[in-house]
């Protein structure tokens, strides 16, 4: 005759939930999905911080010549007597017609027009006095015309906005005080050409 063994109690289902947990936490350790999506997270900011900082340079660089370009071919109207009495307005706008790519040029480029000897050269005091773009705009600037044989120097300073003014080179080149802006400068030199005008 057999013995029958006393029946056991059912497990209970206490643990099951934190069995449970463990099992799909240890699943998602496991798991290599989404890793790609993490990595492009992580690094897309600073490859976005370096190709802004790339354009931003090249811009910089780009309106930097050409605003050198635009003084130069003045310069060489004003030396050969192409242009007849330049005025302050006539030299601003050759500047920028010779410049080409400026954006909003005549009212953001400021340009003076120093005499000297050309025997006895000394360097013009002081830095090159820009358009501060938060007041209001300047008076009418007065340009004194060279004689014959006579040393003259332009000197242009041109308000630029950042392509990207919150990020990278363009923040840091932005002016305290400014409005925004930041300044590029040119100088260019030349002896009047011994000419009259009619």
């Amino acid at each position: 005759m057999m013995r029958r063994h006393p029946k056991t109690a059912a497990p209970t289902d206490c643990g099951a939930p934190t069995s449970r947990l463990g099992r799909l936490l240890r699943r998602f350790r496991r798991s290599e999905a989404g890793s790609s999506t993490v990595e492009f997270v992580i690094l897309f900011p600073a490859i976005w911080m370096m190709f802004g900082m790339t354009i931003e340079a090249g811009m910089y660089s780009m309106q930097q010549v050409m605003l050198e370009r635009g003084l130069d071919l003045t310069v060489r109207e004003v030396r050969l007597g192409i242009m007849e009495n330049p005025t302050h307005d006539k030299l601003v706008a050759s500047t920028c017609s010779n410049a080409l790519i400026m954006v909003d040029c005549e009212s953001s480029l400021r340009l003076e027009m120093i005499t000297s000897s050309p025997t006895a050269f000394a360097a013009p005091a002081g830095g090159i006095t820009c358009i501060n773009k938060e007041e209001s705009p300047p008076g009418p600037i007065e340009i004194v015309n060279g004689k014959n044989n006579d040393l003259m120097m332009l000197r242009v300073c041109m308000q630029i906005k950042p392509l990207l003014p919150f990020a990278g080179l363009g923040k840091a080149l932005i002016q305290d005080g400014n409005g925004g802006y930041y300044s590029l400068t040119a100088t260019s030199a030349y002896v009047m050409e011994p000419f009259q005008w009619s």
